[in-house]
């Protein structure tokens, strides 16, 4: 690394670029808005020229963002995105029209926000997103959706004031940082909302901690279930929207959104409430509104990579996502076996969450991630055995494997055209899992 170091910034690649700026910090997480902000204002003294929405919650963010921002596009506004984590190329964090940012334009953002950072450390994800926040000026975009990364209150995306936030669902997820209740969460979920703006949140009972933070923020809360909702029709293949109380904002015969049946009709509901929130600026019309729900695309969520026999991948990582997923995978419900193929981190809530599944399960391939933060198959292997008592190797097998690529093969090699083979756990299961399909092309 510090043959990397001593090199000339504009000599780097990109790849090399993505190494060096993991060094710049003594901690890859490191909660706090005052180093990047220095450099926020370094950059950008008088601030971004776009609108801004920004989106945090514990699960539905990633999706949530695309839903919002394919909706506007539709109706032909500049828009960019920005996610994290990507699944393959950090290209993938930084969307600007639908589409990754170009690496020469990731480049020059990376020049412009080290020539501007001096001495100041700051982590890896600080400096993607102020990497994010360059491209989207340098492409001149009329507004910019932003996902949390973590938390909400001391986030990095946070150093944004958003016209319109938007917290998408509050659940026990990285307590180490955030706290070790829903309520103590919602805290800082909730600290993305600003004074005299619309915060939409896509929960029907959300904690009280967060209604009670946006009130002190002096937000406008915009709940589900009291401002707007979904609205279910006798047709399974389509869905309404309503503003309640307003007769005269209503959407009815709604795409699914993603094609799925149900699961993300919440964050659907969300993303035309943001849309709704900032229609004196951005108007939509419904044509619109239905093209961008239409023509939404996200990877790793209950994305079907083939339907006989019927292959899921999910980034679906703690209990909530888990859940949903088990919910989905039941919807689509096949006639043959469910052999799921697993590997999670060691910092999420692993028993619960895989409880929340393991009913669906008759054939457990589960596997060890990459990276010092992963739970061992071994390991895994046990919380199947011993917390969900999953002991009888006849009734349910479950074999471990030391990547999930030999997981997710030796599962494949089992399939007939009747079973469905799901796989979970992390953004680092679906991301091999892609690199390895995009190879296979």
């Amino acid at each position: 690394m510090p043959l990397l170091q001593a090199e000339s910034p504009m000599s780097r690649t990109l790849s090399q670029w993505v190494d060096y700026i993991q060094t710049l910090h003594h901690r890859e997480i490191e909660l706090s808005l005052e180093r990047v902000d220095q450099v926020y204002r370094r950059m950008l003294p008088a601030g971004v020229p776009f609108k801004v929405v920004s989106v945090s919650g514990t699960n539905g963010k990633g999706s949530s963002a695309e839903l919002i921002s394919s909706i506007f596009r539709s109706e032909g506004y500049a828009v960019a995105k920005y996610t994290s984590p990507h699944l393959v190329r950090f290209n993938e964090r930084i969307n600007i029209e639908g589409k990754p940012v170009s690496d020469d334009e990731l480049l020059k953002a990376f020049e412009r926000v080290e020539s501007v950072r001096g001495s100041i450390p700051i982590t890896f994800f600080e400096f993607g997103t102020l990497v994010a926040i360059e491209c989207f000026v340098r492409a001149g975009v009329d507004l910019a959706v932003m996902e949390v990364g973590l938390g909400g209150r001391l986030d990095a995306v946070n150093i944004l004031d958003a016209d319109v936030s938007a917290v998408t669902s509050i659940s026990v997820d990285h307590t180490g940082w955030l706290g070790n209740t829903v309520e103590e969460i919602a805290v800082e979920k909730a600290g993305i909302a600003r004074r005299g703006r619309p915060c939409v949140l896509g929960m029907e009972k959300p904690p009280q901690s967060l209604i009670d933070t946006c009130a002190q923020i002096g937000a406008f809360t915009q709940i589900r279930g009291r401002d707007f909702g979904v609205k279910l029709g006798s047709n399974a293949l389509a869905w309404g929207w309503e503003r309640i109380n307003e007769p005269d904002l209503i959407f009815v015969d709604l795409p699914l959104p993603f094609g799925q049946s149900g699961v993300q009709l919440d964050n659907a509901a969300l993303a035309i409430e943001v849309v709704t929130q900032l229609a004196n600026v951005f108007p939509v019309s419904k044509e619109a509104l239905r093209l961008g729900l239409a023509n939404a695309d996200i990877l790793g969520r209950c994305q079907i990579l083939n339907t006989e026999p019927l292959i899921i991948l999910d980034v679906a990582h703690n209990e909530a996502s888990v859940a949903e997923l088990a919910t989905f995978v039941q919807r689509n419900s096949v006639s043959g076996k469910t052999i799921a193929v697993c590997g999670m981190l060691r910092d999420k809530e692993i028993a619960s969450s895989l409880r929340r599944i393991s009913h669906c399960v008759s054939e457990w391939h589960v596997a060890t991630l990459k990276g010092e933060r992963a739970t061992s198959a071994k390991e895994l292997k046990h919380i199947l055995c011993s917390d969900l008592q999953l002991n009888d190797a006849e009734t349910t097998p479950i074999y471990d494997y030391a990547s999930i690529i030999q997981a997710y093969g030796a599962a494949k090699e089992t399939l007939t055209t009747d079973d469905c083979l799901v796989v979970f756990g992390s953004f680092f299961v679906v991301g091999d899992i892609l690199e390895l399909l995009n190879e296979e092309t």
